[in-house]
């Protein structure tokens, strides 16, 4: 047995802690209690209430407390509980602010041991299952938005539910020899021909702010990338890169997660966030919607802040702060 149940933090003395007792037979209470589930590692999940969110700084940097002791007691988790602390500690900003945007109802974090970063998202939406069925055909990645990708080249059906088998049809192009543009263009059924110059990738994958509703091509995977605030946005055709690391244009067209693929996502303390590229500039909807986005600001006003909208499934869309526009990425 690989799970434990995390009991509601509270304050004790010397601070907060958080009680863990070994999961049996024990009835859990969504409202109330968490879990820490290794049954399947490589990949596992901590799904935490509200109080357990915001007491699990404290208690990780106190060494674990009751949640290590815990741990220790069932040997899936001993074994790699040190990694998943770690993993945490390092998502914590992240962690705070998917609580938040959930409305301080709590947080599911998954992980997978050997890829940085994590997908935290409010509760309850983990796709742990999603990320079982990969692990069981050995898949990796540097990132854990890289091994979603890898993973969907080898499991269709996994493609389908994540909403990205056009990036995963890319990747396998690539895989095979195909240049970027090629395998871009190929996905819209262009039949390469080596006499004919590459196509230009960002052919494909424009990003634009200006749709009314949430449909696919507005919806995106958030994933932390094992540093603070570092994140990956992953849409339906791939993950946003700004172009040359910042100062131009975006395509979310991108099957990997590289430094024109990194992100720092910055609380604006009034409800927004912010996008911050490798280079120091920030995503921009133009006009505050309506608009392409750029990635070419160096300071934030209203046309470089999103509201980050929490969907059922764990994914999220960006809708802009002047005109309540959807971002949204085109074929």
């Amino acid at each position: 047995m690989g799970n434990l149940k995390i009991g509601a933090g509270f304050p004790g003395k010397g601070g907060t802690t958080i009680e863990v007792q070994v999961l049996e037979k024990v009835v859990i209470d969504p409202k109330r209690d968490g879990i820490l589930n290794v049954d399947n590692l490589p990949v596992w999940y901590v799904s935490l209430n509200n109080e357990q969110t915001e007491a699990l700084e404290d208690v990780l940097k106190a060494g674990g407390g009751s949640f290590a002791v815990a741990a220790a007691a069932v040997p899936p988790a001993a074994a790699v509980f040190g990694t998943i602390s770690a993993a945490l500690l390092a998502a914590i900003p992240i962690i705070k602010e998917m609580n938040k945007l959930g409305g301080h109802n709590g947080v599911d974090i998954n992980g997978v041991i050997g890829t940085l970063g994590l997908i935290v998202t409010p509760r309850i939406g983990k796709i742990y299952g999603d990320l079982i069925n990969a692990a069981r055909l050995a898949v990796k990645g540097r990132t854990i938005i890289d091994f979603m990708i890898f993973a969907s080249t080898k499991i269709p059906a996994l493609s389908m539910a994540l909403n990205i088998g056009a990036v995963a049809s890319i990747l396998a192009a690539i895989e095979s020899g195909t240049p970027l543009g090629w395998a871009i263009a190929g996905t819209f059924g262009v039949v390469m021909d080596i006499l004919k110059p590459e196509p230009d990738p960002n052919e494909h994958g424009a990003v634009v702010a200006d749709r009314n509703q949430v449909g696919p091509w507005e919806t995106f995977h958030l994933g932390q990338l094992g540093e603070g605030n570092k994140v990956a946005l992953l849409s339906h055709m791939g993950c946003f890169s700004a172009q040359q690391g910042g100062g131009q244009g975006v395509y979310a067209n991108r099957p990997w997660v590289k430094e024109w693929e990194t992100w720092t996502l910055i609380d604006n303390n009034d409800g927004t966030v912010s996008f911050q590229t490798i280079g120091g500039h920030f995503l921009c909807a133009e006009n505050g919607g309506d608009s392409v986005c750029q990635a070419n600001r160096i300071s934030i006003g209203n046309w470089e802040k999103f509201f980050l909208v929490n969907l059922p499934d764990g994914r999220v869309a960006l809708k802009t702060h002047d005109k309540g526009k959807f971002v949204s990425v085109q074929p």
